[in-house]
């Protein structure tokens, strides 16, 4: 019994001992700017215990005396902290110099430790979007992100881009990316030309609006797992931009202010055209500079040509009607932070003088955001982007009122000056066409824009690791187009027009979201988000337009004899509960789990609601093989991927009948005062949602300690179910044509990206990046009844969609070829030996690529920068009907050896012998053969493009000037380093930013720019 108590009293001393060594530690996490890290986790060594930092970096702990705390954060290196006799603790975490702790911004914009995600993303950070110095943002990713094709339209300023990742996955809808900034879904659309982008080109993609100033990083999320949280329009993928928030450079509560500034010239590049005959046919001189009229450049050589004793002077018409272009870019911002606030400022100021006269685009952009901890639960952010825009330009495309038309055909014997007859007309060398500086003096163009982005975002954590989101962002703007040619003008409308359209749109989107992580201990860690979205989107369109001018030269509505207008109006609404569940194990297992239920109004009543979801895994192996320290490889991950998304890529009221004004044979109404109007011929059948399903695998490796990286992803993609418009009806039924769920499509590919740090000292790094795309496309099948479909250009030629076919089939005439035997392949030749263009249309050509590459290099030593990337891309088609046309006139490069004889490989087609007679190419050839067959306007689209390359240097300044940075640096951008095309670019698209790419014709070209810059910051 004496024994018993004596164990008992030792056990409570032992205890009373073990207590009053145990005491609560308060302590404080920052980052090594003074700001809070919130979230940090705080472990005890040795032990179980442990908590998280509260939302401005405070903790409570306790432990016992003789403890060691382990803290770490995402982004920050892990450090150990004896507790000792103190109980406060101040912990400052360096960032984290080891790559495999990178932080990326997912969807919703959740920051996530790129180790343990289980999907593809790739990141491009601010400073080299502004370092692209393009005006367009989608430009700037050009060459740098795997799996991502980026296509600019033309070189006129104000320009609109095509991007999209991992190949079209709709039929008739937006192929292009979801853009995404700061969680607010914004619109890139392209409103395009009222007058269609075949006869007058494209206009802006509304990317274009944003700074790239104000922008901190962007986030490609490739594939459904990492969208399909994001709701239907994400189906084809999503650009996550964030801005700045004015924390991470300077001194707490000491503001900083960056001066920047840019100018550029811009130097046209040109297509190939032969300069050695003038104008006439049949080697006889046709004086248009003295009265003649004559289409074509088939007379004499110039060099030997004399008109009353006297040389005719030789006028280069590229030469003189494009000028050398100017842009210059101005930003200032204000930025700075405290413990509980943070705040940005920005504003920049651009002005494109492009290289066409008159020609321009201005840009003024606004940005304000300000963040603050309303209590050390609550945190509120807001922001405010103002954008007003003015784009000048002159129309581009197959039409007669676009200047290139006369410029690109022009004979080299043609002086254009004066513009006009002493009677006040045009002074044209030929009757059917334009004066290209009359067109510059009397049409034009001008879009403007005035946007607005706010975004409101409030944060409440009653608890360390629970966090309710509301978010409530919009995006409007007011897009007025005014659009004028003359009276006189060779063309539609030879008594003038005008017109006005005005676009007005908004969007507004309201997240809830509900997120709670939790280590459940050393091991386990899980985090549930639940949310609910909703996205209002309005459309107001009005058009009026005006023709014939009662006074030539007043562009007003009120001077046009004959008015018409109309007006649309769209609404649509979304709605949708989502939901995402990611469970790791271990930091070397994650699962994740994402699932969503969308509604849409503009599906059918019955299919309005549709859910969708996601399922990935991913699995560093290293970290189960205890490799982490392997000098050869330290990191090694396999993901992978299976979603089903919907998608419901159909305009608002395809489901009803409505009413249009009529057009009847050539009389549109309103006619003779009496406006009319018809049913429409399109059924709306009852519509559901399209579906991609998508499978993804990846392997992400680390070599060497991180001086190599390899990241290979191979995915597969079916698009099912697709929307599709234009199905024919059988006319008995009332109806021409219906839009209907049929056709599938497939997209499978892989994504390879490799980093490689060569050198890495002290004073010196080079990085370099390399990625590599191939994706092969299939249009599985279309609706019943459709033969094809049509995105760009003419019935012949065009580009199409046909079924067992790549997306984007290029359509035409053709020479004739044999099909069987030996024949097979061959050129089918008449008697003579000539080609013989075959009586039926066929595919000639496809836009899409085989493969598409980028490098990126960068290497600091000491102040200096030097940086460079290349772009290729290899395969695919361009259709330049430029060809068709400057074959024809005897203009193009192709003509100017046109005394010259050819053997043209292949088969006498009446006698099956292989031809071995030589045929003479001149004027004949070339307007009765060779120019009418589309194949021969039909080119390899491949290039290798130096994007960009920069030089710069870093001025070393005393540490006591107000001055804290000088930066200074020469860019040269767009160099082409290699085609095979004939036109001045092979990455243009008459067709904007549409679907319909690989089609050219009378184009503004684009330039190879200088830009000298500087950056100062005080």
């Amino acid at each position: 019994m004496r024994k018993r108590v004596s164990l008992f009293a030792c056990l409570v001393l032992c205890s009373i001992l073990a207590i009053s060594q145990t005491k609560e530690v308060t302590g404080k996490i920052m980052d090594a700017q003074g700001t809070p890290v919130s979230g940090a986790t705080i472990k005890i060594k040795g032990a179980n215990g442990g908590t998280s930092a509260n939302v401005d970096g405070t903790f409570r702990l306790n432990v016992s005396s003789n403890a060691t705390l382990i803290v770490s954060s995402v982004g920050f290196e892990s450090t150990e902290v004896k507790v000792g006799e103190s109980n406060n603790i101040t912990v400052t975490l360096k960032p984290a110099s080891n790559s495999l702790n990178e932080v990326v911004v997912t969807a919703l914009g959740i920051r996530r430790e790129k180790r343990m995600l289980t999907y593809t993303t790739q990141e491009v950070k601010g400073a080299a979007v502004v370092d692209a110095k393009q005006d367009n943002i989608v430009n700037a990713l050009a060459g740098k992100v795997s799996g991502v094709q980026i296509t600019n339209s033309s070189g006129q300023p104000g320009s609109s881009s095509q991007i999209v990742i991992r190949g079209n996955s709709s039929l008739t809808g937006n192929n292009g990316a979801l853009f995404v900034i700061d969680g607010i879904p914004m619109d890139n659309s392209e409103a395009g030309n009222p007058d269609g982008p075949l006869g007058a080109g494209g206009t802006s993609n509304r990317g274009i609006d944003l700074d790239p100033n104000i922008i901190e990083s962007i986030t490609v999320l490739k594939g459904a797992a990492a969208t399909a949280i994001y709701g239907s329009s994400a189906s084809r993928g999503a650009i996550v931009i964030t801005t700045k928030n004015g924390r991470g450079g300077g001194t707490l509560n000491k503001p900083v202010i960056s001066l920047s500034s840019s100018y550029t010239f811009a130097q046209p590049l040109y297509p190939e055209l032969q300069r050695t005959w003038a104008q006439g046919s049949g080697g006889k001189y046709v004086d248009g500079n003295n009265g003649q009229f004559g289409s074509a450049s088939w007379g004499p050589r110039l060099d030997t040509l004399k008109v009353n004793g006297q040389p005719v002077p030789y006028h280069d018409a590229l030469k003189e009607f494009f000028r050398m272009g100017h842009t210059t870019d101005n930003n200032v911002s204000v930025s700075g932070a405290s413990d509980r606030s943070s705040y940005v400022v920005s504003y920049s100021f651009l002005k494109n003088d492009g290289i066409v006269p008159t020609t321009d685009y201005v840009r003024n952009s606004f940005f304000a955001k300000y963040s603050t901890k309303l209590s050390n639960k609550i945190n509120l952010s807001t922001q405010f982007n103002y954008i007003h825009s003015d784009n000048n330009r002159t129309l581009d495309g197959n039409s007669l009122e676009a200047p290139l038309w006369t410029v690109l055909s022009a004979p080299i014997s043609w002086d254009p000056y004066p513009t006009t007859n002493p009677d006040g007309t045009q002074r044209v060398y030929r009757l059917a066409r334009n004066n290209p500086y009359w067109l510059l003096d009397n049409t034009g163009l001008k879009d403007k824009v005035d946007r607005i982005i706010p975004v409101v975002n409030l944060s409440y954590s009653p608890m360390s690791w629970l966090t309710i989101t509301e978010r409530l962002g919009g995006d409007m703007y007011y897009n007025p187009t005014e659009y004028h040619e003359n009276v006189g003008t060779v063309g539609s409308y030879p008594t003038g027009r005008l017109y006005n359209r005005a676009i007005t749109y908004q969007q507004w989107n309201n997240d809830l979201i509900v997120d709670a992580k939790k280590n459940f201990n050393k091991d386990w860690f899980g985090e549930l988000l639940l949310g609910n979205n909703i996205l209002v989107n309005y459309n107001d369109n009005k058009f009026v337009q005006g023709v014939g001018l009662s006074i030539p030269g007043f562009y007003n509505i009120g001077n046009a004899t004959t008015v018409t207008s109309y007006y649309n109006y769209y609404k649509n609404r979304k709605v949708g509960f989502y939901a995402q569940a990611n469970v790791e194990y271990r930091k070397m297992l994650t699962l994740g789990l994402t699932g969503r239920y969308d509604g849409s109004s503009v599906l059918s009543s019955d299919k309005q609601f549709y859910p969708y979801g996601s399922a990935s895994l991913g699995f560093i192996f290293t970290e189960a093989l205890g490799m982490n320290a392997n000098p050869i490889l330290n990191f090694g991950k396999i993901r992978t991927a299976y979603s089903i998304v919907g998608n419901d890529a159909v305009p608002p009221y395809s489901l009803t009948n409505p009413y249009y004004q009529a057009s009847i044979g050539n009389i549109t109404f309103p006619f003779n005062g009496q406006n009319g109007y018809l049913l429409t011929t399109t059924y709306g059948y009852p519509l559901k949602n399209e579906t991609v399903k998508e499978f993804e695998i990846g392997l992400e490796t680390k070599w060497f300690n991180n001086r190599v990286s390899f990241d290979a992803t191979y995915f597969n993609k079916k698009s099912s179910d697709l929307l599709t418009a234009g199905v024919p009806l059988d006319p008995s039924t009332g109806f021409s044509s219906a839009t209907e769920n049929s056709g599938s499509m497939r997209n499978k590919g892989v994504e390879l990206t490799l980093g490689i740090t060569p050198v890495k000292t002290k004073d010196l790094r080079w990085d370099v990046t390399i990625n590599f795309t191939k994706i092969k496309n299939d249009v599985l099948d279309l609706a019943p009844g459709v033969s094809f479909l049509q995105f760009a250009g003419f019935t012949n030629p065009g580009i199409f969609a046909f079924a067992n076919s790549p997306y984007g089939v290029i359509y035409g005439t053709h020479f004739k070829r044999g099909t069987t035997g030996k024949q097979a392949g061959q050129l089918l030749l008449d008697d003579d030996g000539y080609p013989q263009i075959a009586d039926d249309l066929a595919p000639i050509g496809n836009a899409t690529p085989d493969w598409i590459g980028g490098l990126t290099s960068e290497l600091n030593y000491k102040n200096f920068l030097f940086s460079f990337v290349l772009d290729m891309k290899r395969g695919g088609n361009i259709l330049n009907l430029d060809g068709h046309y400057l074959d024809f006139y005897g203009t193009s490069k192709i003509t100017e050896n046109r005394n010259d004889t050819k053997i043209f490989p292949g088969i006498i087609e009446s006698t099956g012998e292989v031809n071995t007679k030589a045929v003479p190419t001149n004027q004949a050839f070339y307007q009765n053969l060779w120019s009418n067959a589309d194949e021969n306007s039909l080119y390899d689209a491949s290039f290798l493009k130096l994007r960009q390359v920069t030089l710069g240097y870093r001025l070393p300044l005393p540490k006591t000037t107000v001055l804290k940075s000088l930066y200074v640096n020469v860019t040269g951008t767009n160099f082409i380093l290699h085609k095979n095309y004939p036109g001045a670019d092979p990455e243009v698209s008459l067709n904007g930013s549409g679907n319909g790419q690989g089609f050219a014709n009378f184009m503004t070209p684009t330039s190879k720019n200088f830009i000298i810059a500087l950056k100062a910051t005080f």
